[in-house]
C-alpha cells in the first residue's frame, strides 16, 4: 500500500490521485560521460566517505565481497513474475480478468524508459535500493489530465528527509526532498514506499550491509599490511657487505685525521656504491672490487605471522556483515550437503522479505494504473519462486 495514502485514508482507493511529477530530479546533471573513475587507494577513499549509505554503496561497486553480495541479491531476488487481475463485484468475484493482462504488459513494458528494462529492471532498481539503503521507494506520475500513467520513477532514498508533523490531528512522518533550493513536499505526490526490517518508529528502513563496513575496512588494512610485509620478506635480496678496514686503508690521510671528513667521505663510498648497483639492469652481470662481497639473497617469508587465520577472521565478519553465506562468496568450508542446502533456505528467507517489499510496490503501482483507466479489479502479483533446491532433491521428490 501508498505509504503516504494510508496515512489520511482507510482505503487506498479513497486516496486522492495527484498529476504530474513532484519528486527531485537533479537538474546540475545535464550529461552523463561514458568514462569513469577509478579509485586507487580503496583503504583511503572508504574512510573519507562520512555517511553509511554513500559507503555501502561504495564498497558495492569496489570491493569483490560486497559487489558479489549485491550480485547474488539481485540475481536470486528477480526470477520473473507474474500479474493477474481478479473481478470484485458480484457476478465474477474472484475471476481473473485476462482482457486486462494484455493492457498491462504493454504498460510494464514501457515504463523505466530511462533504461529501456521496463518493468523486470524496475524491480531490480526496488530491490538494489531495499537492500543498499534500506527503502524501497517510487513515485508514480499520472499524466495532468489523469487518464494515464505517464511514468514510474523510483527515488533514491538518500535523498529523502523525514519530518514528524501534525496532520488532521495525526502525528505521522512526512518525506520531503531539497532540490535546486526548494523544499518538495512528497506528500502532494502518488509516493509509494516500502522500508526494509524498520525500527518501530523509524520509516526509513535498515541499512542492513553497514555491519561490513568496519570488517571491510579491517580487512582492506589487513591486505595492505599482507603486501608491505610481502615486499619486505617475501622477496630474495642480496646483501652487500663493504669491507671497512680495506677502504680506510686508501682512504687519504687528511681526510682520515678528521672525523668530520671521514663520516662525509664514508657516506661518499656508500652512496657510489648504492647507486652503482641501482643502475645495474636486470640482465647485467655483477663486476665489484674485492673490497665488496655479494651475499646471494634467499626467501625469508617470517613464520611469526599467520596470515590464514587473520584473513579467516576477516572472512567471517565480512560475510555476516554483507549477510551471506560461505557457499555464495567462494568461502568453500567442506559443508555437508544438508549443511549448504540449509543455508540456501536460509538466504531465500531473506530473499523473499525483500520481494515482499516490490510485490506492494508493484500491486500499489498497478492499483493506481486501473483507476485512472477506470477499471475496476484486484491486481495480484507473484515472484517466481527462487529455484533452490538441488537436482537431487527433486529427482527424489
Amino acid at each position: 500500500m501508498g505509504i503516504l495514502s494510508r496515512l489520511f485514508r482507510a482505503n487506498s482507493r479513497d486516496a486522492p490521485i495527484h498529476g504530474g511529477r513532484v519528486s527531485s530530479v537533479d537538474k546540475f546533471i545535464k550529461i552523463l560521460s561514458p568514462y569513469r573513475s577509478r579509485t586507487a587507494e580503496l583503504l583511503e577513499e572508504l574512510r573519507r566517505i562520512p555517511d553509511e549509505a554513500n559507503a555501502i554503496e561504495f564498497i558495492s561497486k569496489k570491493v569483490p565481497d560486497a559487489s558479489m553480495a549485491l550480485w547474488n541479491f539481485i540475481r536470486l531476488a528477480n526470477q520473473g513474475h507474474t500479474m493477474k487481475f481478479y473481478g470484485i463485484n458480484t457476478r465474477n468475484k474472484g475471476v481473473e480478468l485476462t482482457n486486462i493482462g494484455e493492457q498491462w504488459r504493454e504498460f510494464a513494458a514501457r515504463i523505466n524508459s530511462v533504461s529501456n528494462s521496463g518493468l523486470d529492471g524496475l524491480i531490480d532498481i526496488f530491490h538494489k535500493n531495499g537492500i543498499l539503503y534500506g527503502l524501497q521507494m517510487c513515485e508514480i506520475e499520472v499524466s495532468p489530465d489523469l487518464t494515464e500513467v505517464v511514468e514510474v520513477h523510483p527515488i533514491d532514498p538518500r535523498t529523502v528527509t523525514w519530518e514528524l508533523e501534525n496532520r488532521e490531528g495525526r502525528f505521522v512522518w512526512v518525506p520531503y526532498q531539497y532540490g535546486m533550493g526548494e523544499k518538495i513536499d512528497l506528500s502532494k505526490g502518488n509516493i509509494v514506499a516500502v522500508p526494509t526490517d524498520p525500527d518501530g518508529n523509524d520509516p526509513r528502513g535498515t541499512l542492513i550491509m553497514a555491519p561490513a563496513l568496519q570488517a571491510i575496512d579491517y580487512q582492506l588494512q589487513v591486505f595492505s599490511d599482507v603486501h608491505a610485509v610481502l615486499h619486505h620478506q617475501g622477496y630474495a635480496r642480496d646483501f652487500y657487505q663493504i669491507n671497512l678496514e680495506r677502504m680506510l686503508q686508501y682512504c687519504p690521510p687528511n681526510i682520515k685525521s678528521s672525523p668530520e671528513k671521514l663520516q662525509k667521505w664514508l657516506k661518499e663510498q656508500y652512496d657510489n656504491v648504492v647507486e652503482t648497483l641501482k643502475s645495474i639492469h636486470p640482465d647485467s652481470d655483477i663486476v665489484a672490487f674485492d673490497d665488496i662481497t655479494r651475499i646471494q639473497g634467499q626467501g625469508n617469508v617470517s613464520r611469526s605471522v599467520d596470515f590464514r587465520a587473520i584473513n579467516e577472521l576477516t572472512d567471517t565478519q565480512t560475510m555476516n556483515g554483507l549477510k551471506q553465506l560461505s557457499t555464495f562468496v567462494n568461502r568453500y568450508s567442506g559443508n555437508t550437503f544438508t549443511y549448504s542446502t540449509v543455508e540456501m533456505k536460509i538466504f531465500v528467507q531473506g530473499i523473499l522479505s525483500l520481494q515482499r517489499g516490490s510485490k506492494r510496490l508493484v500491486e500499489e503501482i498497478a492499483r493506481l494504473w486501473l483507476r485512472v483507466k477506470g477499471i475496476q479489479a484486484v491486481p495480484v502479483f507473484t515472484h517466481n519462486p527462487v529455484d533452490w533446491q538441488s537436482e537431487i532433491d527433486k529427482w527424489t521428490v
